[in-house]
Order: structure tokens, then C-alpha cells, then sequence
């Protein structure tokens, strides 16, 4: 069985990453505070949707990526500061697959505009108005001994005020992009709710954080849910069904 622990790093680049880390979450709670809200992303619009996923030829080394089928997901499309559409701002999307991780735990994955070269994909980029194009998850996580980074394209991009398709791709490191999957997103209005995505908790089946990007995400997430403690979590589809009941 593979060996699922965090990634490791040097002792010091991941106290610099911790110190980092807290600093951000310190941040993230002064500003949650003062908007009484969450600090970023603090207005999106959530909806159900399908992940179809058709695998590539080669393996990432994460099932859910590389067994074809269907799962149902919940997803929260948002602005990071919160300006957007109106203004330019950095575009979200996170994916809640249901019951897709290990003891049929959910599995979060969280997008972010920027580039999607072999480098611009680690740099955040500012969409305009009305605009919407490549998003990938920005930090990566171990797979089979390699870097994984996900990507998400949308097949109708001018769609407002959300994309309704969207085409999923990973890569290892700076590699070439691997089409896997197609997310198709049923929005309905523009409700929104107080749902966090946590990709730290609910892991993509198969792979492990890096030690220093968990340093760095685990006291942030840590002091903003602090500071915002009644933005709570998505149930899962068993809690979902027996609500509909």
C-alpha cells in the first residue's frame, strides 16, 4: 500500500512555510473579522454537478482520476476578493466529489485562475469582467512519487455567470496536460451557502501533501475558521439524502 503520509521537505523550508502559513491565517482572521465573512472567495454561487471521467492513456496515480464513472459533486464558483464580476478579480472553483474518497469520505479540490504553461500554472491571474478561461489547483500534491496538478478549462466560457462545462486535465510537474474528465454544472439562480472546501481533509484518493504546502494551508485554514467559525461544512450525500426524504 502506498505511503500516503505528507511528503517530506527540509526542517527548514517547512518552518518557513509554517511561519508563513500563520501569518496568512492571522491575515485571514483580522479580515474575516472585519467583513464578518469568510476572507476570501466570500460570495459565490453553489451548485450540483457530474464528473464524468474518461481516463487518459497514462496514470496519475489517483483512482479517482484514473477509473472511468460517474460522481455526483457539489460545486462553489466564487471571485477570491470578491469584486468580481463587476471588477477584475481572481476567479475560483471548488469541487466537492461525494463520497468518493476512502471510506466513502468526500474529496475536495480547489481551482484558482492562472496561467497553464509548464510555469504560469503555479502563478495566479487576474480574470476581467465577464471573462472566464483556465483555472488549475495552483499548489500541487504528491502522486505516484511525482508532483500532480489538476486543471479545468471551460467549454462554454462565455457563459454567465457561470461556465456550465468544464474539461479536466492533470499533469505531473511541468508536463503535458492529460484529459480526464468533464464536469457538468447545473446552476440554478445564484444561491450561495456557508460551505468550506478543504482539500487538506478530504484528500484526492492516492495522493499525499507536500509537507510544506500542508504547513503553509493548515494554520491558514486554521485561524480563518477561528475567526468564522459558523461558516460550517457541506453535508455529505448521506446527510443530503436523508434530508430530501
Amino acid at each position: 500500500m502506498a505511503d500516503l503520509r505528507a511528503a517530506p521537505f527540509s526542517p527548514l523550508v517547512r518552518g518557513a512555510a509554517s511561519a508563513a502559513g500563520t501569518a496568512l491565517g492571522v491575515t485571514f482572521a483580522v479580515v474575516a473579522g472585519l467583513r464578518r465573512s469568510k476572507p476570501l472567495h466570500p460570495v459565490g454561487s453553489v451548485a450540483s454537478a457530474v464528473l464524468t471521467v474518461t481516463p487518459a492513456v497514462d496514470r496519475s496515480g489517483s483512482p479517482l482520476l484514473d477509473e472511468p464513472g460517474d460522481h455526483d459533486c457539489v460545486v462553489r464558483a466564487s471571485w477570491a476578493v470578491g469584486s468580481g464580476p463587476e471588477l477584475p478579480d481572481i476567479e475560483g472553483l471548488a469541487i466537492r466529489v461525494l463520497d468518493a474518497g476512502a471510506d466513502a469520505r468526500p474529496v475536495d479540490v480547489l481551482f484558482a485562475s492562472t496561467g497553464t504553461g509548464p510555469l504560469t500554472r503555479y502563478v495566479l491571474a487576474v480574470r476581467t469582467p465577464g471573462g472566464h478561461a483556465g483555472q488549475t489547483t495552483l499548489l500541487p500534491v504528491r502522486s505516484a512519487g511525482r508532483p500532480l496538478e489538476l486543471r479545468l478549462d471551460p467549454v462554454d466560457a462565455d457563459s454567465q455567470p457561470w461556465p456550465t462545462r468544464y474539461e479536466l486535465s492533470w499533469a505531473h510537474g511541468r508536463g503535458a496536460w492529460n484529459l480526464f474528465g468533464v464536469l457538468e454544472v447545473a446552476w440554478h439562480g445564484t444561491a450561495d451557502a456557508p460551505e468550506r472546501f478543504d482539500p487538506v481533509a478530504n484528500p484526492l484518493p492516492g495522493t499525499c501533501q507536500y509537507a510544506a504546502v500542508a504547513a503553509l494551508r493548515e494554520p491558514a485554514y486554521h485561524f480563518a475558521r477561528l475567526a468564522r467559525p459558523s461558516a460550517g461544512r457541506l453535508p455529505t450525500a448521506t446527510e443530503r439524502r436523508g434530508a430530501s426524504r
